[in-house]
């Protein structure tokens, strides 16, 4: 995939690809600070490499959440849930 419009940096030190990478799956699943997400939006703009491989975790991501059929929370769960809240607003 070559995006004329995508920079490229240097790949001597892979130290920021591979800070990147393993933080695919926390960014995919909006687990980072906003500080952190942004630092990984920026690096997959500049790194073709890490976009590719962005791009097919993404795909993996997308393809195991239509297969997995929702579940809802067993009622006893939500109530308990529930009463913990109002507790704690009191």
């Amino acid at each position: 995939m070559s995006d004329p419009a995508m920079s490229s940096h240097d790949h001597d030190e892979l130290d920021e690809c591979v800070r990147a990478l393993e933080s695919v799956h926390a960014f995919l699943h909006n687990e980072l600070l906003e500080a952190d997400a942004d630092m990984i939006r920026h690096h997959l703009h500049a790194c073709e490499r890490c976009m590719e491989n962005f791009e097919i975790e993404s795909t993996i991501t997308e393809m195991i959440q239509r297969s997995q059929v929702p579940a809802a929370a067993p009622v006893t769960l939500t109530s308990r849930i529930t009463r913990l809240s109002v507790r704690r607003r009191a």
